[in-house]
């Protein structure tokens, strides 16, 4: 049996600088993650001893996982892919949620 395998590659061969670059300057070059009207896709990728971590938004889950599989043939030793799938006719940015305003208890 396999219990406890975690598939995981040995140490990069470049340096996590390097590898950050790499990675990064390959997503932002693909197409593929273009999000439409010239916008591409927002992404932060953090490297820590050949672990990546992706974080940002992309346009479907098949984008999400060609980004995993990038970061995985460029070297990464593990992916935590954290991306996002963009809402459909989501505005770019942050998003905002109040909470319903209470109007103080009436006295009796």
């Amino acid at each position: 049996m396999t219990e406890g395998f975690a598939a995981t590659r040995e140490k990069s061969l470049l340096d996590d600088d390097d590898l950050q670059h790499l990675i990064e300057e390959r997503l932002d070059d693909d197409p593929t993650f273009h999000l439409g009207s010239g916008r591409r896709a927002r992404f932060e990728v953090d490297v820590d001893d050949g672990a990546v971590t992706l974080r940002g938004v992309v346009r479907t889950a098949l984008d999400r996982r060609k980004a995993d599989i990038v970061a995985r043939a460029l070297g990464a030793s593990t992916v935590d892919n954290r991306l996002r799938i963009e809402e459909e006719g989501a505005q770019p940015g942050p998003r905002r949620i109040e909470a319903p305003r209470l109007s103080p208890p009436r006295k009796r």
